[in-house]
């Protein structure tokens, strides 16, 4: 009778525990498989299951791109925004667009312009950082205005001129905290001479000196060196061969990596290196939603915005807020 009272109990015990077993296996094999950058086939294995499950010598990328947690139309006048950047102590969201020489105050959860001021006179200006209280605006032929804005001057931009042209066609502004320095990226020719030909060009612009560096601080290629923890793609090559050009830039305040946006046809698309220079991961943009992102910016605690322009006559510009995964 003793046997006949357990031995279904033993035998269901035996099935769930097989049954556990398996299902452990399983999720080793997905932790450790690769992927792309988002975790590819082990992260979509992993929501399925409803487990997170990282291999942590590997690089993943922060954000779902495809979940914005608010999408906010702009108004008319910054159909055409360009550059994008944090107010100091976190109020505000900082826009320029390429015809005015304004800097925008808006609201970031409405597109709602609070304040404008002016800093100069019309012209294509492409990138914008506050850095303390002073502000800095890039124009596409290299040279950086810088507005001081702590309340104590007025707003009369002063300029600071480089050694960049409208040839290398500058694109993004973005602050290197531990550095002290603003990185620059441009759209058009890297430098002078054959070994600059096929690349995209990042120089630095110290702001101990105030003076641009003579050779870039970072070059983007197909020749770039990848982060041994990055998921590599055989198509990054390919991209950055040419159709990935810079039109925005910003180093992340958690992790310190750098991501440059690049904002059309192929190369519409998302990059992010180490500060060492080496890619982390590219990936690539909608172009519904976004139709042309030009302005990158991050909150202290890693939250992203994502600036794009209008699409179309009737379109607005759009900025889009992510959370750090």
């Amino acid at each position: 009778m003793l046997l006949k009272t357990h031995f279904p109990l033993a035998l269901i015990l035996m099935v769930f525990i097989q049954a556990c077993t398996l299902a452990v296996e399983e999720k080793g094999k997905y932790a450790n498989s690769g992927g792309n950058g988002t975790g590819g086939t082990s992260m979509k294995n992993e929501e399925a299951s409803g487990t997170v499950l990282r291999d942590s010598t590997k690089y993943y990328f922060d954000y779902d791109l495809k979940n914005a947690i608010q999408e906010v139309s702009l108004p008319g006048e910054l159909r055409e925004v360009s550059g994008l950047s944090l107010y100091h102590d976190g109020a505000y969201l900082l826009a320029v667009n390429d015809e005015q020489g304004k800097v925008f105050f808006l609201d970031s959860n409405r597109g709602k312009v609070i304040r404008e001021i002016s800093f100069g006179e019309p012209g294509d200006y492409e990138g914008i950082e506050m850095v303390g209280h002073h502000i800095y605006i890039v124009r596409s032929d290299g040279v950086i205005f810088e507005v001081d804005y702590s309340g104590q001057a007025d707003r009369k931009a002063k300029p600071h001129y480089t050694a960049l042209t409208v040839d290398h066609d500058v694109e993004g502004l973005g602050y290197d905290k531990a550095n002290h320095r603003l990185l620059v990226a441009c759209k058009g020719k890297a430098g002078e001479g054959k070994a600059f030909e096929g690349k995209r060009a990042i120089y630095s612009f110290s702001l101990d000196s105030m003076q641009l560096s003579r050779e870039p601080a970072f070059l983007l290629s197909g020749e770039m060196a990848v982060a041994k923890e990055a998921f590599r793609e055989a198509w990054w090559s390919d991209v950055l061969a040419g159709p990935f050009v810079p039109s925005a830039i910003s180093v992340h305040p958690v992790t310190g990596h750098i991501y440059i946006l690049s904002s059309k046809g192929k190369g519409r698309a998302i990059l992010v290196m180490a500060p060492s220079g080496e890619l982390l991961c590219i990936r690539e943009l909608d172009k519904d939603p976004f139709n042309q992102p030009e302005g990158i910016c991050f909150a202290p605690d890693g939250t992203m915005y994502i600036s794009t322009e209008a699409k179309g006559k009737r379109g607005k510009g759009r900025i889009f807020k992510f959370e750090m995964l």
